[in-house]
């Protein structure tokens, strides 16, 4: 909503007459992976990502919006992502280096797939 500030009053205008841009297209409901937490069950934790990993998820959630009409923040997909990676079985003890245990969860994703 837009205030409009003239004289020292305010009142609300709508943006250009139309309806939010962020308002869902299509009527569907959010599988229990693709969720918002509730804040009874969350915990809060920082993660730093670099420009490049915040640019794909954000064209991950404007795909998904765009294809399905579904709004997906970034912490819902990384979620998401967590909860799928939890879900794959991945040995890790002939692994000799952090870049062979990326190799070995990068499969167990694909192999999913």
């Amino acid at each position: 909503m837009l205030y409009v500030f003239r004289k020292g009053i305010s009142r609300p205008l709508p943006k250009l007459g139309k309806k939010d841009l962020f308002t869902p297209t299509l009527e569907r409901t959010v599988s229990s992976t693709l969720r918002p937490a509730s804040v009874g069950e969350a915990e809060k934790v920082m993660v730093m990502l670099t420009p490049h990993q915040v640019h794909e998820l954000d064209k991950v959630c404007l795909q998904i919006r765009q294809t399905t009409g579904i709004k997906v923040k970034r912490s819902m997909l990384i979620r998401a992502l967590i909860d799928s990676f939890l879900e794959a079985s991945v040995n890790y003890k002939d692994a000799g280096s952090f870049t062979e245990i990326i190799q070995k969860i990068m499969r167990a994703f694909t192999q999913r797939g």
